[in-house]
């Protein structure tokens, strides 16, 4: 905070009593008491929602990365699938002409 020696203290105690005087002095510092604490509670909110703030980034990002993966990973099904279809089709192309039984249909 505010690197304020006793001596310093002392004077400006002394200026606010005499530029103030001893009846507003208490009703000032009480004043000055809930600034100070309006101040400090709009700062911790400001710093609490700057916070909030670069989390939902870092999720964004996360979730972004995530998605890719599972796009990667949906390509890499699909091809699967695919690969396994021409298995099957090829099977079904040789075992057509003697047994009626399809490949295909026995995955679905």
């Amino acid at each position: 905070m505010l690197d304020i020696g006793s001596t310093e203290f002392l004077f400006i105690i002394i200026i606010a009593i005499i530029v103030l005087g001893p009846d507003k002095l208490p009703e000032a510092l009480k004043n000055l008491g809930k600034f100070i604490g309006k101040i400090k509670r709009m700062w911790r909110d400001a710093t609490e929602d700057i916070r909030k703030e670069i989390e939902l980034e870092e999720m964004k990002e996360e979730m972004k990365k995530y998605k890719e993966e599972l796009q990667k990973l949906q390509q890499q099904v699909n091809k699967d699938t695919s690969e396994i279809n021409k298995g099957l089709t090829s099977l079904d192309d040789l075992t057509a002409m003697g047994n009626s039984r399809n490949f295909k249909d026995m995955i679905k």
